[in-house]
């Protein structure tokens, strides 16, 4: 009996040194995976999200992708007092690593990061993304709140594309509809496929087409005859060429277009004489600015009331004239003997007859009365 008690104890230390060497073992293999952190400094944050899907403790926690530490805790929070606002119900508790390649987790999450709840594929397990944060920024402390963002779950996936699916099934009675409506003839593209008459008309068009074609190919026609017949082209041909020997005589400064569009002599002659245009036209404006500012002979004349006055004077005095003539003339005085009595215009008449008479007789006999006398004393 003492040999058994001996080796059950011997066997009892052994034992225990293999499970305590063995859980060493599996405690340091834990802490280098990442799982269990006896050997690492982690730091605690915090988020808040309407709901979370199925989220529980361990889940993943990343930084742009890349793993820092895992979910500690899921806190369900109480109920809030306000419906009509986005309402955060559920409290996210993380741990994770207080270095990160190197640099302070607290540098790289700062407060402009976002935390989203996402998932691993359509349907692969919850995930927990970090947006790393700018320098522009605060860093977070222990404990921090970090914004949370949640991305669109698979029930909200599943609801629009429902919802998709029903405006298709729409979108499908109405095609059905419209495909009975053609099928029937009815609407304007009903009656394009299923009216005969649409055939009727494009098939005597076609055959109308092809005689027409045919009369063309006959050189029927005007048409035909513009295709058909070599005199069209060959006149074609000699107004072209005519035409090329035009522009060769141009290009080389034959006739009077050629000298025309060649001679520098007509273009500067041509450019003097739009200058002096130019000037005049200066000159025209110089002088319409004169006028309508009241300078010059020109801008009195038209401007200057003085000179209407005066005219409307002349004027008013020339009927004042004309009126008293007018009396003379029926007072039968010296001025109506002068219009009316034809005895001073005989008497006129006879003088100047006397006076013509006395020259053509002077021309003819110039000494009868030119006479010299000459005396000596």
């Amino acid at each position: 009996m003492a040999s058994k008690k001996n080796i059950g104890f011997a066997q009892l230390r052994v034992g225990l040194l293999v499970l305590l060497a063995g859980g060493i073992t599996l405690a340091i293999i834990l802490t280098i995976s990442g799982d269990i952190g006896f050997f690492k400094n982690t730091i605690t944050i915090r988020t808040k999200l309407p709901q979370v899907d199925g989220l529980r403790q361990g889940t993943e926690v990343r930084l742009a992708g890349v793993y820092i530490g895992q979910v500690s805790d899921v806190i369900l929070l109480p109920i809030a007092e306000d419906d009509k606002q986005k309402i955060q119900s559920v409290e996210i508790v993380m741990k994770i690593n207080s270095i990160i390649n190197g640099v302070s987790a607290k540098e790289r999450i700062r407060e402009d990061s976002v935390v989203k709840l996402g998932s691993i594929g359509l349907l692969g397990d919850k995930v927990i993304d970090i947006t790393p944060g700018t320098k522009t920024n605060k860093a977070i402390e222990e404990n921090a709140l970090v914004k949370g963002d949640q991305e669109a779950s698979l029930p909200q996936v599943v609801s629009s594309t429902s919802n998709i699916l029903q405006d298709i099934d729409e979108l499908a009675d109405q095609v059905k509809s419209i495909a009975k409506n053609i099928n029937e003839g009815k609407g304007n593209l009903g009656l394009i496929i299923r009216d005969e008459k649409l055939y009727n008309n494009a098939n005597a068009t076609i055959l109308e087409s092809q005689k027409l074609v045919e009369r063309i190919r006959d050189g029927g026609g005007t048409v035909g005859k513009l295709l058909n017949d070599p005199s069209l082209y060959d006149q074609i041909q000699t107004t072209t060429k005519k035409a090329e020997t035009l522009i060769a005589d141009i290009s080389a400064g034959k006739g009077t277009i050629g000298k025309i569009a060649t001679d520098d002599e007509i273009y500067n002659r041509t450019n003097k004489i739009l200058e002096r245009l130019d000037t005049i036209a200066a000159k025209i404006e110089t002088t319409a600015d004169k006028i309508d500012h009241g300078q010059g002979t020109v801008s009195q004349l038209l401007n200057n009331d003085s000179l209407y006055k005066e005219t409307q004077n002349t004027i008013s005095n020339l009927n004042h004239l004309t009126v008293r003539i007018d009396k003379t003339l029926d007072s039968k005085g010296s001025v109506n003997r002068l219009l009316e009595d034809p005895t001073l215009y005989n008497n006129v008449n006879e003088a100047s007859a006397e006076v013509v008479k006395l020259l053509q007789d002077f021309r003819k006999e110039p000494k009868k009365y030119l006479t010299i006398k000459i005396r000596l004393f």
